[in-house]
Order: structure tokens, then C-alpha cells, then sequence
């Protein structure tokens, strides 16, 4: 990453303020020039406008933070920033597909992107009218296929042309994100209780398989039929695409965490040692060595070398690992430490770090687009031998994204 020119379109704090009103009054579809250019239009009237606002109670928290701004007080106001359509880019990155990256804002087109209303306007090319449905039950379509569903797409389209329109539109415009989704349901194993795999930070995540049974209870003489879910096998299952995509997400979450609100100390005296080299080495490895040597098994296996090894590594371990990977780690640190508060692929930030999570998020999607991750996951998931080759290589493009997080 060194030398890179730096293309993320940059704001400062005042400005994030004003997007992230111009966000909650419904406008987050728009481009950044877009809803600054319509806060300048409307900044007299913000008050006036409350009725009108998408979300009402952050619209007025942020109307009270510009407020207080211009009377020179302290606001105590984090501004929010949302993934574009999540799922769809973790496996963007994962799979290697490009045109999937391209329509949820991984790679940047020149504008703010938005998947579900793409998939929209390509089946109303199709079938014409007849695809003109409300937005909002053909995001729900699209959302849940990524995630195995093939009922809430057959709902919103019906059995006919509709319906092969919308798989072959996915098809199209996804093509290595929707294989995969079609690879896991086919493989889903009919004897498995759960599945059980590992993160590169050591998280474990263990899914149990759950089947829908009825029982009769007995109320006051009258015989009720009640449905709840044990743990058993199945002869099908459509958990697997989402549970693997929201493992990934979970992680990303936690990486941001380590990276953005990390220890100041610890990174100072981390960087001294790996500087000194094999000679800081001193004495019988520690306490921290056994979870140090896993965290760099994962990353090997992975190609994801995760943040939370920082806090393992000490003078008498460095030199069982090698040294410029944790130095690149540190380095896409940002200069300061922050809080950041998400809320599942929302991050919530002071604005004065606006841009330092922006560019940590497209960071996360640039690392896992480098390496297996998807690969680590299937071996572990789907006792998978072999290579799985990406259908495209984009990763550099990926830290120019300027939507990502919109």
C-alpha cells in the first residue's frame, strides 16, 4: 500500500456533520457533493424539515450538534456511516466478483451505487412493467437469495417469468457470489447436528442445526398444536450462505475495534521490539507465546493476519514470528486511536474521524479480497480439499472506494 495516491474523497468534522444530517433526513443514496450541496440549500430551515425526515430522532440529535457548532460548544455527537449493501460486498471480496464489488460500492463507480435497486432496473429491462414492483419487497428478494432464501423471492415475484427474470438477473450482475450461494445449499450435509469453524482473530463460531418440530400441549381442557425448533439434522438447510457472511461481518466489526481504538502503549512498545529484532528475545517464552503461535497459524492458513495478535507479542516471543506483516499491520493503523460504536455494519464515530473509518473499512475489504479467507472457511465448514481460485482480482482498486461506507 505504500505510495499509494490517496483518491478517498476526504471531509472534514463540520462536513461529516452536515452529511450525516442530510443522511437521516433520507438522502444517504445521494453523492457526498450531492447532500452537502442540499444541507447549504436547506441549513435555515433543518427545524422546519423534521416532519419530513427519514429518521426524526437522529435528524434532530443532529440538528442540535450544528446548532451547538455554531455557538461554540462541545457537541458530544458521533456521526454515523453504513455499509452499502453488506452482504452483497463481503462476498464480493471473498469470491473475486467484480460486477458484484461494482454495484455495492466496493469499487468505486464515479457514483453512490445502490445493488437492490441495480437488480431493480436490469428485470424491468427484461419483463418491463411487469417487474415494476414496490422497492421495498424486491430489496427483501434480493437481500435473502444471498442468504439461501428462495421463499421470500417466490412470494415477491411469483412462479412465472418474474421469478427466472430475477435468477437470471442475479446471475448476471453476481455471478461468483450467486454460485457460491447455489455451492453451499447443494452441499448442505443431512447428517450434520452444526457447523463449527474459526476465524483468523480465534473467534470460534459454532452454528447449531435446527429443526422445526409441533407438540400438542393441554390449556384448561383445550388441546393447542405448538412449533418449536430443537436440534437435529435436517435433509436441507439454508442457513449456510448467511452464517458464513455474518461470521465475516461480525469479524470485521471486531478488527475495526483492535485497529481503530488500540492501545497506544502496546503499539509503541510492539513496534521497539520488532525494530530490535531477534535480539529483544530474552528468556523462556511467555504466557502469551501459546495464543501468539495460533494467531500467526490462522493468519498463514488464512492470509489474514489479525489485529488482536498486537497484544500477545512481547520481548520474549518476537522472533518466533516474522516481522514486516505485524509492521504493514501497524502501519494501516490509523495516527490516532478513536472510538467507534457499530451497530452491525453501521459505524458510529466522532466526526473527526470520518475519514479514519472510511479508510479502515475499505481496508478490511481490500485484506480479505488478498487473501483465502473463503477457502480457510469451506476446509473448515465443508471439510473442502483443494484451491479455490477467485473469478477476478481487484484488491488495489478496493482502498479508492468512496461509497463503500456511505
Amino acid at each position: 500500500m505504500e505510495g499509494r495516491l490517496e483518491m478517498l474523497q476526504q471531509f472534514t468534522p463540520v462536513q461529516y456533520v452536515k452529511i450525516d444530517i442530510a443522511n437521516n433526513f433520507g438522502l444517504d443514496k445521494l453523492t457526498w457533493d450531492q447532500r452537502l450541496e442540499w444541507f447549504e440549500q436547506n441549513k435555515h430551515q433543518l427545524r422546519a424539515l423534521l416532519p419530513k425526515a427519514e429518521n426524526m430522532a437522529q435528524f434532530y440529535a443532529g440538528i442540535e450538534a450544528w446548532e451547538n457548532m455554531q455557538k461554540g460548544l462541545p457537541i458530544g455527537f458521533t456521526v454515523s456511516l453504513d455499509a452499502t449493501s453488506s452482504g452483497i460486498q463481503i462476498l464480493s471480496v471473498l469470491t473475486g466478483d467484480k460486477s458484484a464489488a461494482q454495484i455495492s460500492n466496493v469499487l468505486d463507480t464515479g457514483k453512490r451505487g445502490n445493488a437492490y435497486r441495480t437488480v431493480y432496473e436490469r428485470m424491468t429491462k427484461k419483463v418491463g412493467d411487469e417487474a415494476k414492483l414496490p422497492y421495498a419487497p424486491v430489496k427483501s428478494a434480493v437481500m435473502t437469495s444471498y442468504y439461501g432464501s428462495e421463499k421470500v423471492p417466490r412470494e415477491v415475484f411469483g412462479e412465472g417469468p418474474l421469478l427466472q427474470a430475477f435468477h437470471e438477473t442475479m446471475e448476471e450482475l453476481t455471478p461468483a457470489a450467486w454460485e457460491l450461494n447455489k455451492a453451499l445449499l447443494e452441499r448442505w450435509d443431512p447428517e450434520a447436528e452444526k457447523y463449527s469453524w474459526v476465524m483468523p482473530d480465534r473467534f470460534h463460531v459454532h452454528i447449531k442445526v435446527k429443526d422445526e418440530i409441533e407438540e400438542d400441549i393441554t390449556f384448561m381442557g383445550t388441546t393447542h398444536t405448538i412449533q418449536r425448533k430443537v436440534n437435529r439434522p435436517t435433509p436441507e438447510g439454508r442457513s449456510l450462505s448467511a452464517n458464513l457472511v455474518h461470521s465475516v461481518d461480525g469479524f470485521i466489526v471486531r478488527e475495526i475495534q483492535r485497529r481503530c481504538n488500540y492501545d497506544r502503549d502496546q503499539l509503541r512498545y510492539v513496534r521497539q521490539l520488532l525494530v530490535e529484532g531477534p535480539g529483544a528475545a530474552a528468556g523462556e517464552p511467555s504466557e502469551k507465546t501459546e495464543m501468539l503461535l495460533k494467531l500467526w497459524e490462522l493468519y498463514q492458513q488464512s492470509g489474514y493476519l489479525s489485529a488482536r495478535i498486537i497484544d500477545f507479542i512481547d520481548s520474549t516471543n518476537v522472533h518466533l514470528i516474522d516481522a514486516e506483516p505485524v509492521h504493514q499491520l501497524i502501519d494501516s493503523m490509523p495516527p490516532k486511536p478513536f472510538k467507534v460504536i457499530p451497530v452491525h455494519d453501521c459505524f458510529r464515530v466522532h466526526p473527526n474521524y470520518g475519514n479514519d473509518i472510511r479508510r479502515q473499512y475499505n481496508l478490511q475489504l481490500y485484506l480479505i479480497a488478498k487473501s483465502n479467507m473463503l477457502e480457510f472457511m469451506l476446509r473448515q465448514i465443508l471439510k473442502l480439499d483443494g484451491r479455490i481460485e477467485k473469478l477476478d482480482h481487484f484488491e488495489q482498486e478496493i482502498l479508492e472506494a468512496n461509497y463503500a461506507l456511505s
